[in-house]
């Protein structure tokens, strides 16, 4: 009778130890699927450009007010990468407002030409002829 009792007791905690193992798999597996699910190559989107009758709002708003013109050098061209002294500024608002996308862009005067830029990488986005 005691060697059942014994027998009872080491059936019990192995089944004990065989869940524990089985948790920790499986806590295990769960993490390298989050893992896998977040390591991946982000997927870049391409920028949108202002189509024309929000290009005519941001003209505009060059015109009335009194932007200054930037110093960057040389030509400004799409996909360059504007330097960090110059400074940019925010599209006026109604040149957003329908394009949800694009409001975190902002732009800078040349002498003929308005470039488009987005803000995190200092890339122009699209050059608007003034």
């Amino acid at each position: 009778m005691l060697e059942t009792a014994y027998e009872d007791m080491n059936v019990r905690r192995m089944r004990s130890l065989i869940r524990s193992v089985a948790v920790a798999l499986s806590l295990i597996g769960a993490v390298a699927v989050a893992t896998a699910q977040t390591t991946g190559t982000p997927i870049e989107t391409a920028p949108v450009p202002l189509p024309p009758e929000k290009q005519a709002i941001v003209k505009e708003h060059v015109r009335r007010t009194k932007v200054p013109i930037a110093e960057v050098g040389g030509p400004v061209t799409v996909g360059m990468t504007v330097p960090a002294t110059v400074e940019l500024f925010a599209l006026p608002q109604d040149a957003v407002t329908e394009v949800p996308t694009v409001t975190r862009y902002k732009f800078l005067l040349m002498h003929n030409a308005i470039a488009v830029v987005e803000p995190e990488t200092r890339k122009v986005i699209q050059i608007i002829q003034n």
